[in-house]
């Protein structure tokens, strides 16, 4: 299976569904051309709501904006009655991967309340694409105003589990100064959806907090220049201890889907890819077969 990415405007062709209908003669006739490429289903979307769309003229929707929560919730549906329609022969539920609250340098430390108002708007949300059959699964960035796993456990628990969880990504959390693995153990009754890549350093000196650290930080390399955060497994100086995490998900019967990311590798973009693969079948394969 394949995850996709929302977007916005007529040159992202795969990130809107009226796109799709465009590129393809419809969402459906998408989903039957990569079913003869060999992909089974189109397992999960990732939608960032603090993104601009064109579509629907907005720069940014906040979920602790009420005044825009019937908004982001429409588009949410808009993306997951597409996703559904994409579902294909996979069995396994499927995910709208969001983004669930803004960067810290926007946001600032969320405080208690801003936490329990989260997690219910995204409950409201995720009420709305359970009927379609989509979950809402979390995505905790690096530049997350959720920092600690306190607040993450404060948001998971005013959020329904019947409509969502979180997706737990091993890159942005190392990024963030979390130890990954431990992380996992701690939050794995709630974990609905794994990224896995690798990241090559970590903001130990609290950058995430710069104006526009997407830029600052991610794409500039912050002030000590790293030209290279992310990377796909098995580098050599990765921080993630896949092989641990593996073993901890064999523990604990996880059965989701767990999507490999190859984000911002070097050219060509298939040898990150085919790394990628080489360790899933060489190092991740042996693990989960050990330990089951």
């Amino acid at each position: 299976a394949v995850e996709l990415k929302a977007g916005s405007g007529r040159w992202d062709t795969l990130g809107r569904p009226e796109n799709l209908a465009a590129s393809y003669g419809s969402v459906e006739g998408f989903g039957a051309i990569i079913a003869r490429w060999g992909v089974d289903a189109v397992s999960s979307l990732y939608y960032d709501p603090f993104q601009m769309s064109f579509e629907e003229l907005h720069f940014a929707l906040d979920p602790l904006n009420e005044t825009q929560l019937a908004q982001l919730t429409a588009i949410a549906v808009l993306h997951a009655r597409a996703l559904a329609a994409l579902g294909g022969s996979a069995p396994e539920a499927q995910w709208l991967v969001v983004r669930p609250v803004a960067s810290f340098w926007k946001q600032g430390a969320l405080t208690a309340e801003q936490l329990q108002r989260l997690g219910a708007a995204w409950t409201a949300v995720g009420e709305a694409t359970r009927e379609h059959g989509v979950g809402i699964a979390l995505h905790v960035d690096a530049l997350s105003a959720l920092r600690t796993a306190e607040d993450i456990e404060a948001v998971l628990a005013a959020l329904d589990p019947a409509v969502g969880g979180l997706a737990f990504d091993t890159a942005e959390f190392a990024i963030a100064g979390h130890d990954v693995v431990a992380l996992y153990e701690r939050l794995q009754a709630r974990v609905v959806h794994l990224h896995f890549k690798d990241a090559l350093a970590v903001d130990d000196g609290e950058e995430y907090r710069l104006p526009n650290a997407e830029r600052a930080l991610l794409q500039a390399g912050g002030r000590r220049g790293i030209r290279r955060w992310f990377s796909e497994m098995g580098t050599q100086h990765g921080r993630v201890d896949f092989v641990a995490l593996i073993q901890a998900l064999s523990h604990h019967r996880y059965r989701g889907w767990v999507v490999v990311e190859s984000d911002g590798g070097p050219a060509p973009i298939a040898a990150g890819i085919m790394g990628n693969g080489w360790y899933v079948r060489h190092r991740l394969m042996p693990a989960i077969a050990a330990n089951t």
